[in-house]
């Protein structure tokens, strides 16, 4: 039976970008999954800076989250600058499976468009780091 990691972050820009980083892991039986919990629009610099590395995060649906949903995660990886994103309240039964993971928000620690874009390439790297590091944990949890 697959297990699931879900990613979340406020706006998903950062969740999507480490599902595209995270379906390219050898972690037979995981399957990935990300949603935002704050509406916003969608953010083309995301795609972008992923597109560099060759890795189409396009298609890959924009969601809310749902948390009956996650009821069904094995993992659920918070994603959120603690200085400047807002924090979503998950269920305390929920808190066992979370990892919390700092990164920067590019949107919101960005004065203007190529200060923002050079912030989206810095993080997609931030990103693939810690993505790369579920290959060795992702096997210790039932």
């Amino acid at each position: 039976m697959n297990k699931t990691v879900y990613f979340l972050s406020s706006s998903q820009q950062r969740s999507l970008m480490a599902e595209g980083w995270a379906e390219k892991l050898s972690v037979p039986n995981w399957s990935f999954k990300s949603a935002g919990w704050a509406d916003e629009t969608v953010h083309d610099l995301s795609v972008l800076a992923m597109k560099e590395l060759c890795i189409d995060i396009s298609s890959i649906p924009r969601s809310s989250i749902d948390i009956p949903d996650l009821d069904h995660a094995s993992v659920i990886i918070k994603i959120q600058d603690t200085e400047y994103d807002e924090d979503i309240s998950l269920p305390s039964d929920l808190e066992k499976k979370v990892i919390h993971w700092n990164l920067p928000n590019p949107r919101k620690r960005s004065s203007n468009p190529l200060e923002e874009w050079a912030s989206y390439q810095e993080i997609c790297d931030e990103i693939a780091i810690k993505v790369k590091s579920l290959e060795s944990i992702l096997p210790d949890f039932n």
